[in-house]
């Protein structure tokens, strides 16, 4: 069973995930969303873990209430959404919770205690003051969190194609058999991995024994010699596929040097080949950066229409 949080408002920058959300999991039973909506209360978060729900509703002032009503409201009409589409009712649950301690940690507490698969928001387009005062929930989300997946929905999303950026490091089988365990039972998607030769593009090949510790030194030492000294592009991240169960006639190879580095190419073919989902793994340095930093900023950047999958 997989198990997605969706953390939504009734905004236009989420309305658009629901209608990804029914694409990609059409048809499939094995599939739980739990749809999220954290009304923030500006009270002490002190005095908040003291109360039951109840008491803290009724602590809330009338702006608040009337938030927190709308949407109860919102989410109902949601579910009752995905049953006409053909989910059943228990793949759908919903919550409104108040939190004083701010959304994004909300959001965080509730995927790890619930031991959710993904986290999925998305994009709001904020002015530079917004940015510098309240920050951003998606890359709050993304800064402090580096255990569940996070899939940053950006516009309306048409199409089934799958970009997977892949080099020799661990992110990008920990993002591989991610995409896999997810998508193990989609009847329509195509995946492309994505090997970048630019003439920026960082290329390191890490001790195998690095890799010993998830993923066993039998099938380490079988699949990390892949295609020739080392380089493991395509064969190690082929091999996740196919023992998900992935169909293998939908996965294809992709290798280029056109282009400078690496975040101006997977822009070029999200642009031009009509990908609609990119699935990266992200390394632990880059946490530090902040919002965004890295190829997965330049993607979000440029780019709409897309979802990005931050694994790692």
């Amino acid at each position: 069973m997989r198990k997605i949080l969706v953390a939504v408002e009734n905004t236009v920058y989420y309305r658009k995930i629901p209608q990804y959300l029914r694409s990609l999991f059409s048809g499939q039973h094995d599939v739980v969303f739990y749809f999220h909506t954290v009304v923030h209360h500006y009270g002490s978060q002190a005095s908040a873990e003291l109360l039951d729900p109840q008491d803290i509703l009724a602590t809330l002032g009338n702006t608040e209430r009337k938030k927190f009503s709308g949407c109860k409201t919102y989410l109902r009409e949601l579910k009752e959404e995905f049953v006409k589409h053909g989910f059943a009712e228990n793949q759908i649950e919903t919550e409104v919770s108040i939190s004083s301690s701010g959304v994004a940690n909300q959001i965080i507490h509730t995927a790890i205690h619930g031991k959710f698969d993904a986290i999925v928001m998305g994009k709001k387009n904020l002015g530079l003051l917004e940015k510098v005062v309240l920050g951003s929930i998606s890359s709050n989300i993304l800064a402090q969190n580096d255990r569940i997946p996070v899939w940053v929905v950006n516009g309306n999303i048409q199409s089934d194609k799958v970009l997977v950026p892949v080099d020799c490091s661990p992110h990008t089988l920990d993002a591989t058999d991610h995409l896999g365990f997810i998508l193990k039972n989609n009847p329509v998607v195509d995946i492309t991995l994505f090997h970048s030769c630019s003439m920026l593009a960082q290329e390191k090949i890490y001790p195998k024994d690095l890799f010993y510790e998830k993923w066993g030194k039998e099938w380490v030492d079988q699949h990390l010699q892949g295609d020739a000294d080392g380089h493991f592009h395509f064969h190690a991240p082929e091999q996740i596929l196919r023992e998900h169960g992935f169909p293998m006639e939908r996965v294809h190879r992709l290798q280029t040097d056109s282009g400078i580095e690496p975040g101006q190419q997977i822009v070029r073919l999200v642009k031009h080949e009509g990908y609609g989902t990119v699935v990266m793994g992200r390394r632990h340095k880059d946490i530090s950066k902040g919002i965004f930093q890295g190829v997965s900023d330049r993607v979000l950047a440029n780019v709409s229409d897309v979802a990005l999958w931050v694994v790692g």
